[in-house]
């Protein structure tokens, strides 16, 4: 039986997809701007990519500026993410900084939901979990493949794979060659959905995949990613053209 998640009367896997933008900053001062830039936009979750920060290496650091994004954001739902270089994001830790960074922020609790990287270690990951939960923390565990699709069986196992290991939000992110993986995509999406019992996100990357960005309603996607200032992977839309495109899909309009 699916289930749906409200995090700050956000309802996560019911209704329209939700819509996350990324904040992208290097340091105190740009993220000060693009704050100030996206304020407005119509997106429904904030992302903090911490990962882009100069200062990634220092807990301390990334706890300060996850703070000034929870005070200036303090109604939306926000979800901390710490992308490591082989999952694509910019900045290469070991596994014991990783975790000891997410313990920090699950102590802290700044944040709504905290990404954690399905292929880290089990034992680490079911503990970061119940961490992450026992402090009030929602846990979206991920998994990124940036040069190929899997086949339909294997991404539904590997969203299968999170949800048996506790996550309260499920997450894959998938890099098509061709059209026909795109449509694997989606397909697997939906047969997940079928099976599901927490909320999941999917999205096929690139210019191939941006129509998954736009569809996963449909099939079953729960959060889509749309950029504000700087895109954190590849084939974001713009929030603004995004939701745009969103409320079409849903009046049917021509």
């Amino acid at each position: 039986m699916h289930t749906s998640l409200t995090v700050k009367n956000t309802v996560i896997g019911s209704g329209r997809t939700k819509i996350a933008v990324p904040l992208v900053a290097r340091d105190a001062a740009v993220l000060s701007a693009v704050l100030d830039q996206i304020k407005n936009l119509p997106f429904d979750i904030v992302e903090f990519r911490a990962d882009f920060l100069e200062c990634a290496g220092s807990i301390g650091e990334v706890l300060r500026h996850t703070q000034t994004v929870r005070d200036a954001l303090p109604d939306k739902p926000l979800l901390f993410t710490f992308r490591r270089h082989g999952e694509g994001g910019s900045f290469p830790c070991s596994d014991d900084y990783y975790f000891e960074l997410l313990d920090s922020l699950i102590e802290s609790r700044l944040p709504d939901i905290i990404d954690i990287e399905l292929f880290s270690g089990e034992t680490a990951v079911r503990r970061a979990v119940a961490h992450a939960q026992k402090n009030g923390i929602a846990a979206l565990l991920c998994n990124h493949e940036f040069h190929r699709t899997p086949p339909q069986e294997e991404i539904v196992c590997r969203l299968k794979q999170m949800e048996d290991c506790g996550a309260d939000i499920c997450k894959i992110a998938v890099m098509p060659q061709s059209a026909e993986d795109v449509l694997t995509l989606l397909s697997a999406t939906l047969k997940a959905k079928e099976l599901a019992t927490k909320p999941i996100v999917t999205m096929s990357m690139g210019q191939k995949g941006a129509v998954s960005r736009l569809a996963g309603q449909v099939f079953g996607s729960s959060i889509t990613f749309g950029s504000g200032t700087q895109n954190s992977a590849p084939g974001q839309i713009g929030v603004s053209a995004l939701r745009a495109a969103l409320d079409c899909l849903e009046s049917g309009a021509d």
